[in-house]
């Protein structure tokens, strides 16, 4: 019964954790950058991946299933993607800007699957 205990608390951590470490994070920069536009563009920089695991962790509660070979393919189609009209608008394809757009797009994406999975959840749990 306490493994039990423990690995519900441990889920319920992950699943909450995107939006106490991006209001951490973003916090923390605002008093270290002191520009907000910089503070968001690190809190959505170092929190990318927590909203990334909990969607995989809460659609894997939600639907009893793993979506990780999905999410795989999806990320690197919209990768592939990015690549590609970067190319055609700049004909000079530069990683570095290229991936920080599809961190920034992948937050964007991770953070709308999440609000709709939370809401979800509520409504699915009554």
């Amino acid at each position: 019964m306490i493994i039990w205990d423990t690995a519900v608390y441990i889920l319920a951590f992950v699943v909450t954790l995107p939006i106490i470490a991006t209001l951490f994070v973003y916090a923390v920069s605002l008093n270290v950058y002191k520009h907000k536009s910089r503070a968001v563009h690190t809190a959505v920089d170092w929190t990318t991946a927590f909203y990334l695991i909990a969607v995989l962790v809460m659609f894997n509660i939600i639907f009893g299933q793993s979506f990780t070979g999905v999410m795989i393919a999806l990320l690197l189609t919209l990768f592939t993607i990015i690549v590609v009209v970067h190319w055609k608008l700049r004909q000079e394809i530069v990683f570095r800007n290229v991936f920080t757009f599809f961190w920034r797009i992948c937050f964007l994406l991770f953070l709308g699957l999440y609000c709709l999975l939370v809401l979800t959840g509520l409504i699915l749990s009554f």
